[in-house]
């Protein structure tokens, strides 16, 4: 199995016709803070192997990180853990031209 890749105009036509995805953001805690799409959870990259336990494997997750790099190596680990229906947005939060939130 493998993951997709979605741009982030795909991912935003996602989120709207099925609120039910699972935005998992693998920045780091700084990067999340200063901008984040609505309702993404932070796991950062480096705890998610041992995390993966708070994860849903039926649930369809999209993988996001700055430029799509770190959220390639997130998208992977999940299929290797069988995780059903797996995405990363290609090209990161640089390109993300949606709605943000900060703080």
């Amino acid at each position: 199995m493998e993951y997709k890749d979605l741009t982030p105009e795909e991912v935003e036509e996602t989120l709207r016709a099925d609120p039910a995805v699972f935005l998992l953001d693998v920045r780091t805690p700084r990067e999340y803070v200063c901008h984040r799409i609505p309702g993404a959870v932070l796991i950062p990259i480096q705890e998610l192997s041992c995390r993966l336990p708070e994860l849903d494997p039926a649930r369809p997750t999209i993988c996001i990180c700055e430029h799509g790099v770190r959220s390639e190596a997130a998208a992977e680990l999940l299929i290797h853990h069988d995780f059903a229906d797996v995405a990363n947005m290609r090209g990161g939060m640089v390109r993300w031209r949606g709605e943000r939130e900060r703080g």
